[in-house]
């Protein structure tokens, strides 16, 4: 709309040559057009291959008390960069720690090392 007032001499003759419904409509088309490139245009890092998936929910079955962050540093190893809410992002939602074990398991377990130290 500016740039066709600044095309004529005056701002009313520009205001004549368009119905507001004609302005409507081209609005609409742009904000379309726009919001439509934008969602096809990529964003941020590559997606994870598969197998980098598959290899953290592995790593997250097979050590259930391995947080994010220990993920993190095993990939690291491998050479693999993968940011922690990425990882976070792809361990099952179910995960529960097995729980640690109890005091009286770790002194059924080692009372025979505790009382020769405390003998000693």
């Amino acid at each position: 709309m500016v740039w066709i007032a600044s095309l004529l001499r005056r701002w009313k003759e520009a205001a004549l040559l368009i119905q507001p419904e004609t302005l409507l409509r081209w609005h609409h088309d742009l904000f379309k057009r726009f919001w439509s490139a934008q969602s096809q245009q990529p964003r941020g890092k590559p997606l994870l291959e598969g197998g980098v998936v598959a290899l953290i929910q592995q790593m997250a079955h097979e050590n259930p008390v391995w947080g994010a962050e220990r993920i993190r540093g095993e990939l690291l190893k491998l050479g693999l960069r993968v940011s922690k809410q990425t990882i976070q992002k792809y361990l099952p939602k179910d995960r529960t720690p097995q729980p640690s074990q109890t005091w009286g398991a770790f002194l059924r377990n080692h009372a025979e090392s505790i009382w020769a130290c405390d003998f000693i």
